[in-house]
């Protein structure tokens, strides 16, 4: 069973110690524990930032975090979503020990099912960037309806995904 568990004190060093293959290193943006630390400082800027630790059966096997923000960024200016609410996938990793495994899959299906609650304010879309040459990223995030922008920042390609939640009306 896979469980988003909230990083406390009594995990980070589990999550820190988490890492890709070596093979996959160019393939990340960044580290758990730089993550860790950019969602202290956004959520101290008033950005909100969940980072959860992934677990298997009471095993921490990867990390993963999403932001609230605007899609604002100056190259998004020509299209639909600029300037509307998303929620941003800001890093997604399983440690190389537990990959192949369906993890990935399972933990990535939690996440946007917490993101489909808008926790932090209603939005139109969830988006995400991931290096090109991720081929196996690529295939993971189209099956969940994230469709490439044709964007690319830093050999990253955009994907966006509308949401479709309908909320109810008290």
């Amino acid at each position: 069973m896979i469980e988003l568990r909230k990083i406390s004190g009594d995990n980070i060093d589990e999550v820190i110690a988490l890492e890709v293959g070596e093979h996959q290193k160019d393939l990340i943006e960044t580290t758990n524990l730089r993550s860790f630390a950019d969602a202290h400082t956004m959520n101290a800027e008033g950005i909100p930032a969940t980072p959860y630790a992934v677990y298997a059966d009471e095993v921490a096997v990867g990390f993963l975090m999403y932001i609230y923000d605007t899609l604002d960024h100056e190259s998004f200016e020509n299209e639909v979503f600029y300037g509307k609410k998303s929620y941003f996938i800001w890093h997604f990793m399983i440690g190389k020990s537990y990959q192949g495994r369906g993890y990935g899959k399972l933990a990535f299906e939690k996440m946007l099912m917490d993101i489909e609650t808008m926790p932090y304010g209603e939005a139109e879309y969830v988006s995400l960037f991931y290096r090109i040459n991720n081929v196996k990223a690529r295939s993971l995030y189209a099956s969940f309806g994230f469709v490439d922008t044709g964007i690319i920042q830093d050999n990253s390609m955009l994907a966006i995904k509308k949401l479709d939640v309908k909320r109810q009306n008290p």
